[in-house]
């Protein structure tokens, strides 16, 4: 049993003592239950053992559906924290999306924990750990459970701020798909640029870009190739469109890279490159980001990279010549796998 586990556990436990001195006082409980196998605490703590294993179970049998219906409650949040913040920008509405996998949405839900972060920092409310995508099959039960973070974090910012307004909690309705979950999850991300104070910068797509090929490091370490670390020079100045036919490039790579070891491959990202902003570029970084993950768990390559610290003035040049050099590192990557 995990510690958290085991910490909720004992918090049940306790909680179950109160309520079950308070219920026996006042007459609430027949003789059966406090002449019961572990007493009435015990008695008392089964029921409330009952209702966690029950909540672990509902979000164990979580589907895509599920995961959407939490989604709108994160909407629903995030426009209350807007309108009582004076929060009124008009934030671009999210693409269409195709085939998105699990593992693909954990990645977007990343993203939207880093902006949930930089909110918080603004407003002097403890920051949420971003974390790093597990070493797992992701199945909807862990988009899921960051989803519910995200609630969770939202909600710290808005006892902070004491904002009292809930929300209508959003109903179930069957058949979503992964991509639909990522497509709501994106738009939920333009709308906490407003609460963050500004979009996605070049910045933040240098380091998701370095974070990409710190992972590849971790794989040219198991497949024993050396991994290449000196950026290429950039003679001319590069706009976000260029970036983002980089990073479709290095999807493709992926997906080589994927075939050569003999994995099922992933989809490459739908760019349109029709309004390409640094927010597009960095979320082509984080798909990267998902389908290296698989190939971790495909070479059970079960080592975390390093967390980098955020870095400042970086232009679109400096990501474009980081995903330069990621092309190339899959390339020998690639190489390597045609040759075992």
């Amino acid at each position: 049993m995990s510690k958290k586990r085991w910490a909720q556990r004992i918090a049940r436990r306790s909680m179950a003592c109160a309520v079950g001195l308070l219920a026996a006082s006042a007459g609430w409980l027949p003789a059966a239950a406090q002449e019961s196998e572990g007493g009435l605490a015990g008695t008392i703590a089964g029921w409330f053992e009952s209702s966690g294993d029950a909540e672990q179970g509902a979000n164990e049998n979580a589907t895509p559906s599920h995961v959407f219906q939490a989604v709108q409650d994160l909407i629903a949040e995030t426009e209350i924290l807007r309108e009582e913040l004076g929060v009124f920008d008009y934030p671009p509405e999210a693409e269409l999306q195709q085939e998105r996998a699990p593992v693909h949405v954990y990645a977007k839900t990343l993203e939207l924990v880093s902006k949930v972060r930089g909110i918080q920092s603004r407003l002097g409310v403890p920051e949420a750990e971003v974390g790093q995508i597990p070493f797992k099959n992701i199945t909807p039960a862990d988009v899921l459970a960051n989803v519910q973070l995200l609630l969770a974090e939202l909600r710290k910012v808005k006892s902070q701020m004491v904002i009292e307004r809930e929300i209508q909690p959003a109903a179930l309705v069957g058949g979503k798909t992964p991509s639909l979950v990522y497509q709501s999850l994106a738009n939920a991300s333009f709308l906490l640029d407003g609460l963050r104070g500004r979009p996605l910068t070049p910045d933040d797509v240098y380091l998701n870009c370095a974070r990409v090929l710190d992972e590849l490091e971790l794989i040219a370490a198991k497949l024993r190739v050396p991994i290449e670390l000196e950026l290429p020079p950039i003679d001319e100045a590069k706009k976000p469109k260029d970036a983002a036919l980089q990073a479709l490039r290095a999807a493709y790579k992926v997906v080589g890279l994927q075939t050569r070891l003999g994995m099922e491959a992933s989809g490459v990202p739908n760019l349109t490159l029709v309004r390409v902003t640094p927010s597009e570029v960095y979320d082509a970084s984080n798909m990267l980001l998902a389908d290296i993950a698989r190939i971790k768990l495909h070479l059970d390559v079960n080592v975390p990279r390093n967390e980098r610290s955020e870095v400042r003035g970086k232009a679109m040049d400096d990501a474009f010549a980081m995903l330069l050099l990621i092309i190339r590192n899959l390339d020998n990557l690639i190489a390597a796998a045609s040759e075992s």
